[in-house]
């Protein structure tokens, strides 16, 4: 879930090819949107009587889940493209990190207050509870357990994804400092054994259970497809049928990954098929992606329609539960227009509230 800002161009072989692929950006924002479906379609199987089409297969849209697994895997591979030529750099790692900080933590931090205000207010979402500590906790990334739920999901539950990302940008900040082809090598090897011990030790804590967590391998095939995409050529046709495979495994897996050990292969494999086969189509100058302008609208925007469409989702669901308006509306046009408010309420937060938050604090940093 980064920025498409990191864009530049850089040698390959003998020739050059942009650093920015509007392909991973297209796909910043089919992830978000998988991730509203999952959302929407348990809202709707909790709160309505299940009739309609979308609730007919909502076990299919319960596969949106895996938008978060295009997500680690969109991150790794951006983070290599971005960040060539800056390794064995004293000052790399540190500005690496001031700007994945920059990018993440102040839309986070304004959704979060948001939540905590839900919380606080004796009208709104009684089934939750206040904790400082946890709430801090959720401030600050770190895994901890609900004290009204008791899963190990911060304050804004979307958020969870977000210590994932932030322990992997901590490792590859520290790596910036050293020659570029430690990287993978380096990433690679820790995250493997890390994996194996959660496995084998059956991580309960939420803090271990990130650490130790498979998921984190996603970040590693996104970096090996960067280098790969760097040194090598796929035909058209083998870039679709990798897309299609992707596609068709993905939607076929429909819930069976919520068990997170089979995720990276039920999802994780799915999700890198697909990238791939994006990331070469456009190398070979195929698809025609600068030409959708609507699906770059929603990469650019993805991050932020992460984070404010819990808001929506729940204003929905608290309506459908105290029978105010919406119950009167089919459950297939009530879908139509809850994922529109989504996609909407996201675009205006990434121009309202991200990109100035991202212009005004790089601004200050430079100064």
């Amino acid at each position: 879930m980064t920025g498409r800002r990191e864009v530049d161009t850089f040698p390959i072989d003998a020739g050059r090819v942009k650093r920015h692929f509007t392909s991973v950006q297209i796909l910043r924002g089919i992830a978000a949107l998988a991730v509203v479906l999952f959302h929407i379609s348990e809202m709707l199987l909790r709160y309505t009587d299940g009739h309609g089409l979308f609730c007919r297969f909502a076990s299919t849209w319960h596969a949106g889940a895996a938008g978060v697994d295009l997500f680690f895997l969109i991150s790794g591979f951006v983070m290599v493209q971005s960040t060539r030529g800056r390794f064995g750099q004293n000052r790399s790692g540190r500005e690496f990190m001031l700007r994945r900080l920059v990018r993440i933590v102040p839309l986070y931090w304004l959704y979060t207050s948001v939540m905590l205000i839900l919380v606080l207010l004796p009208f709104t979402l009684k089934g939750q509870v206040f904790s400082g500590p946890y709430t801090l906790l959720s401030y600050l990334f770190i895994p901890a357990l609900n004290p009204a739920s008791g899963l190990d999901l911060p304050l804004l539950a979307p958020g969870w994804t977000l210590s994932y990302e932030m322990y992997f940008y901590a490792i590859f900040a520290v790596l910036l400092r050293y020659e570029e082809k430690w990287l993978l090598p380096a990433v690679g090897t820790l995250f493997l054994v890390s994996a194996a011990f959660g496995l084998w030790l059956d991580v309960r804590n939420p803090v271990l259970k990130v650490l130790t967590s498979p998921l984190l391998l996603e970040f590693v095939l996104g970096c090996l497809l960067a280098r790969w995409v760097q040194a090598r050529a796929l035909p058209s046709s083998t870039c679709y049928v990798m897309i299609v495979c992707g596609a068709a495994a993905w939607l076929g897996s429909r819930s069976l990954a919520h068990n997170v050990d089979f995720r990276l292969v039920v999802w994780g494999v799915p999700a890198f098929l697909i990238l791939a086969g994006c990331v070469f189509l456009e190398k070979a100058g195929n698809g025609n992606f600068a030409g959708r302008p609507i699906l770059r609208g929603m990469g650019d925007s993805s991050y932020s329609t992460y984070l404010s469409h819990t808001f929506v989702v729940l204003a929905v669901a608290t309506m459908l539960k105290r029978d105010i308006l919406l119950p009167a509306l089919p459950n297939d046009l009530l879908v139509v227009a809850s994922i529109m408010i989504c996609l909407l309420t996201g675009y205006l937060s990434f121009i309202v509230f991200e990109k100035n938050f991202s212009r005004i604090l790089l601004k200050l940093l430079k100064t």
